[in-house]
């Protein structure tokens, strides 16, 4: 009786792990895809033409990409507001149309959300980052936990 439940309390733990191990990878993912949202956003609330490159690129590759966009996301020549009255592009600097004349208002309302937008799923991507990394140590908890128990001879499988 003593062996059949110790047996049941390994494969209790084995199947603990395997969930744990799932919640990690589940946690990574979400991670890396409210990542790629959040530079998605931020590079169309700045207007960059590549914001869907960028949001790929750092959803799936992770760190460096992420990285990378962050040393060119305020590169100032290539970023235009394109005036609401013509659709003519002018310069961020500008304050009227070069075409029409019509007032420049940076930022809108539309790059105004897509900021807060990208700043939420931000902090929802660190948190379920945060989430992975606590997993993970708990996996490694209970494996070194498990290691002294089987080389004692206490849990047999």
């Amino acid at each position: 009786m003593i062996g059949r439940m110790v047996f049941m309390n390994v494969w209790t733990m084995i199947s603990g792990l395997i969930a744990l191990y799932i919640l990690v990878f589940l946690a990574a993912v979400a991670g890396s895809v409210l990542f790629g949202c959040a530079v998605y956003n931020d590079a169309k609330s700045k207007w960059n033409d590549n914001a869907t490159m960028w949001g790929v690129l750092v959803g799936i590759l992770g760190l460096i990409p992420g990285i990378i966009y962050l040393c060119v996301r305020n590169e100032p020549l290539k970023r235009i507001y394109v005036c609401h009255n013509c659709g003519w592009g002018n310069p961020l600097s500008a304050r009227q149309c070069g075409h029409c004349g019509a007032g420049l208002y940076y930022p809108t309302e539309e790059t105004l959300q897509r900021q807060k937008k990208a700043k939420t799923l931000l902090i929802w991507g660190i948190v379920m980052w945060v989430v992975m990394i606590l997993a993970f140590i708990s996996i490694f908890i209970v494996m070194f936990t498990m290691i002294p128990a089987i080389a004692e001879g206490n849990i047999t499988y």
